[in-house]
């Protein structure tokens, strides 16, 4: 067991300069849109739109990333990765300070649309490139450090994020919980968007580290799984995807189940803790910070668990233990009681997510993998092409409880496939594109 853990603690001193790069960026961008995530749609009820109105604007970011998918994964095949989460930082920065000048309907639909056709260049490029920068050792390392600090820097900047308003209410001579403060804390946070661009624009320190993993830091491992997935590399060109689409499907299929329902109730959990308990921005900035640290150092365990587990068994157990506390957060009548069954429900479920897409990544020629997790990323958004819409509805007519039903069934049938399609040794899915079994130019 000591021996392990000292695996463990230096495997995360093997990440080289361009991965702890990239975490420096994730934690400065998490941290500066987390005020965009806990207070955005607080901020456009607070500008006096309805419930109606803030379903329309979040749909729209979504379908402007289904629309720019194709032609910003070809951007990202021709610009770089490393380019490709610069461009994203810039317009994730323009599209906040829109929020922040310009609170008028048109505007925010038109910043809504930057925000989410921009976040498809993150979903394309962040993974290939953590792939570049890891090798067999530190993989599930690096995955699960970006994953954590995702989402536990998102709590931090919540925790900062509820009591920003008030802030700047004081300095404005405003209500604190008015659309103008709202409107100050989105400046400031478009300010530590630009400000994640320092890390990526130390262009030496990337291209130094890429030669010096090229040069010494390749495992016996990565030797074979480059000689496996070496006709893939060669079928490129032809389209191979489309000739054997079974593995793609195969891994799509949990992402999609896993998106209508998270749609349905998880970006209003800032709408339900305010309806349900009338908790004040502050309170609210707290239990996101709770939830969003407690999960942070939760997917820490990933590695640990998948290296006893494996990636599949690990995801499975997670997700399925995080879904009675899902349901008991619909009925339980103490907000003490409902925060400590957020916090497991969000901490089980979250262990699963960078493992999968390095278990994605693992299986996938490295020309592919723009395109991959790319195609993974677009059918992560289906559910919120209707959900957002459908979501309010609910809300006005029944509450939150019907809506809790359907994400913890969708979660559970998500589980299930995984468990059906990647835990079967036998399983066609389970091997990925490069079967071992496939001649030159077969397979994908």
């Amino acid at each position: 067991m000591r021996n392990s853990f000292i695996a463990y603690l230096r495997r995360w001193g093997d990440l080289g300069l361009a991965a702890r790069l990239y975490l420096w960026h994730v934690a400065t961008l998490t941290f500066s849109l987390a005020s965009v995530g806990l207070l955005f749609n607080l901020a456009v009820l607070a500008l006096g739109y309805s419930r109606s109105d803030l379903g329309r604007i979040n749909l729209v970011a979504v379908w402007a990333s289904v629309v720019a998918s194709l032609p910003l994964w070809w951007l990202a095949t021709k610009i770089g990765l490393r380019i490709g989460l610069i461009v994203h930082a810039v317009l994730q920065a323009a599209a906040v300070m829109l929020y922040a000048i310009a609170p008028t309907l048109p505007a925010l639909l038109v910043a809504a649309s930057l925000a989410g056709a921009s976040s498809v260049l993150f979903q394309v490029s962040a993974p290939p490139l953590m792939m570049q920068h890891s090798n067999a050792a530190t993989r599930d390392h690096l995955f699960s450090a970006s994953e954590a600090l995702t989402i536990g820097v998102s709590g931090i900047g919540s925790l900062f994020a509820g009591v920003l308003p008030t802030l700047c209410a004081m300095l404005l001579g405003v209500a604190p919980e008015s659309g103008a403060a709202y409107q100050a804390t989105f400046g400031l946070a478009a300010v530590g968007v630009a400000l994640s661009l320092v890390p990526l624009l130390l262009g030496g320190a990337w291209a130094t580290h890429v030669e010096l993993q090229t040069a010494s830091s390749v495992t016996q491992t990565d030797t074979r799984q480059h000689t496996e997935v070496e006709p893939l590399v060669k079928g490129y060109k032809r389209l191979l995807l489309l000739r054997q689409p079974l593995p793609l499907v195969a891994l799509l299929i949990a992402p999609l189940l896993i998106s209508i329902g998270a749609a349905l109730s998880l970006p209003y959990l800032n709408l339900f803790f305010k309806q349900r308990f009338g908790v004040s921005d502050t309170v609210l900035g707290l239990i996101f910070a709770l939830l969003n640290i407690s999960t942070g150092l939760a997917v820490l365990l990933g590695p640990v668990l998948s290296a006893r587990l494996g990636k599949i068994r690990t995801i499975v157990a997670t997700q399925l233990i995080s879904i009675p506390f899902l349901l008991l957060m619909s009925f339980a009548p103490l907000l003490a009681v409902t925060v400590g069954a957020a916090l497991v429900r969000a901490a089980m479920f979250n262990i699963g997510r960078p493992l999968y897409d390095a278990f994605a990544m693992e299986r996938t020629a490295a020309p592919l993998r723009p395109i991959v997790i790319g195609i993974m990323g677009g059918v992560s958004t289906v559910g919120f092409l209707v959900a957002p819409e459908i979501s309010t509805r609910v809300q006005i007519q029944y509450g939150f409880a019907p809506l809790f039903l359907a994400t913890a069934i969708c979660y559970a049938l998500a589980t299930l496939a995984i468990a059906v399609l990647f835990l079967r040794p036998a399983s066609r899915a389970a091997h990925g594109w490069y079967n071992s079994s496939a001649s030159e130019g077969e397979g994908v």
